[in-house]
């Protein structure tokens, strides 16, 4: 009964738009009854007659255009709408345009662009709907790819509309389409001429998810050109370098944030971070050089009419490893100092200990790879015995992550590992208990 009073209510106030509008036009009066009696494309026909009896008039594009929206309203499906609301669009315009011409103009000259804005409202607002309204996301299978085509419907109507290409780039990233995000944010970006800083830090953001860092770069490094003084696109730029292999210029990016506030824990925090991050890179390169050679030393046994060679490569591999080594000794001691400030300036926060564990882990886990590949077994000992004291730092900052987030069970899970490393079996067991394993 209500869907039925509000389909009466609209068909009312449509017939009052008509009977507002005074024509001396037979063939608009004719087009006019058509689009009430939803006969489109015998209104769409009677106003192609009257374009040709009358070209330069804007009155017959003006019906067009209202037919187009009605006729709009009878397709169920959005991404079906595109086509008439194309059409829709070049009446519209066309309309203005002869309107903006003519000598004497029609009282519908000025609802053109109330027109364009109530047709676009319908399909911008529902698109809204079908991101946030619950019971309407329910009705359908793919609710956001139903609110992408309403509003692509919406800029095809209104172009213009840089709310629509916003709220469009944002609905499509939920999709996952970060290319339709990237063009249709683009758009908006050059529609507005100066965007804010907002607007880089998520097309920064497209970019990386679409594995595309290097426009990722030249888009933040266009927002911090444009914003100097904004921490986070400085912050987002830093890390996209990192991610792309800039390690040097991540890492300088940062050191000059903290030039301007050397008592800001968040930026010795993302300085931190990032030299962890390269840190753990490192380790990881030097695992899979030793896994490399424990393959060459099976590989000698079996060949050896080949020993020359192949001692030649392990030999190679554990020159690069020893470089690889003290490089990660160099950075993860500048990580822990700038980790170990945050813990100054910010002694409850639990990320800069959880860092600080995982450094001196890397730092140990080296060592024990260097351990299982040495024949001297005094300097195996000896290398034993530095491990264990990295673990045991990495046990301390452990210990003080899960004090302040006890229910971190990842740390918990870490926490253990160490334990049983260090032989401390009832400790390994309470951790593994509070990580669920």
């Amino acid at each position: 009964m209500k869907k039925l009073l509000r389909n009466l209510l609209s068909a009312v106030l449509f017939v009052g738009i008509l009977a507002s509008c005074e024509t001396t036009d037979p063939l608009i009066e004719e087009a006019q009854k058509n689009i009430f009696t939803q006969n489109y494309d015998s209104a769409l026909a009677v106003l192609d007659r009257s374009i040709r009896n009358n070209p330069e008039s804007g009155l017959p594009y003006y019906y067009k255009a209202m037919t187009f929206k009605e006729k709009a309203k009878t397709i169920p499906q959005p991404n079906e709408r595109k086509g008439t609301y194309e059409d829709f669009r070049e009446s519209a315009v066309t309309a203005r345009e002869k309107f903006s011409a003519q000598e004497e103009v029609p009282s519908e000259a000025g609802d053109v662009d109330n027109l364009i804005l109530s047709t676009w409202g319908f399909e911008h607002n529902k698109a809204i709907e079908y991101v946030n309204d619950d019971s309407l996301k329910a009705t359908v299978e793919e609710p956001i790819k139903v609110a992408v085509a309403h509003l692509e419907n919406a800029v095809i109507i209104n172009p213009d509309s840089t709310l629509s290409w916003d709220i469009l780039a944002q609905v499509q990233s939920l999709d996952g389409n970060y290319p339709g995000a990237i063009k249709a944010l683009n758009t908006s970006m050059e529609m507005k001429g100066n965007p804010p800083s907002e607007d880089y830090l998520r097309l920064g953001t497209y970019y990386r998810e679409s594995e595309q860092p290097q426009e990722a770069i030249t888009v933040l490094e266009n927002g911090v050109e444009s914003y100097p003084d904004s921490v986070q696109l400085v912050q987002v730029l830093a890390d996209v370098y990192m991610q792309a292999g800039q390690r040097d210029k991540s890492i300088a990016t940062i050191e000059a944030l903290i030039e301007r506030d050397p008592d800001n824990a968040q930026y010795h925090l993302a300085l931190g971070t990032q030299l962890l991050q390269a840190t753990t890179e490192i380790s990881e390169r030097i695992t899979s050089n030793y896994d490399e050679i424990y393959d060459l030393g099976t590989e000698l046994r079996n060949n050896r009419n080949r020993a020359d060679a192949i001692n030649a490569s392990i030999d190679s591999l554990v020159s690069v490893n020893e470089e690889l080594t003290s490089e990660m000794n160099e950075l993860s001691n500048r990580a822990e100092s700038e980790l170990i400030r945050v813990t100054e300036l910010r002694p409850e926060d639990p990320k800069a200990y959880q860092y600080l564990g995982i450094s001196f882990t890397n730092k140990a886990a080296a060592l024990y790879e260097k351990r299982n590949f040495t024949q001297d077994n005094e300097l195996a000992s000896e290398l034993d015995k530095q491990a264990k004291e990295e673990l045991r730092e990495a046990m301390k900052y452990y210990e003080k992550a899960v004090e302040l987030e006890p229910d971190n069970t990842a740390n918990w899970q870490s926490l253990s590992r160490i334990y049983v490393q260090l032989d401390m079996q009832e400790k390994a067991a309470e951790a593994m208990d509070k990580a669920g394993m």
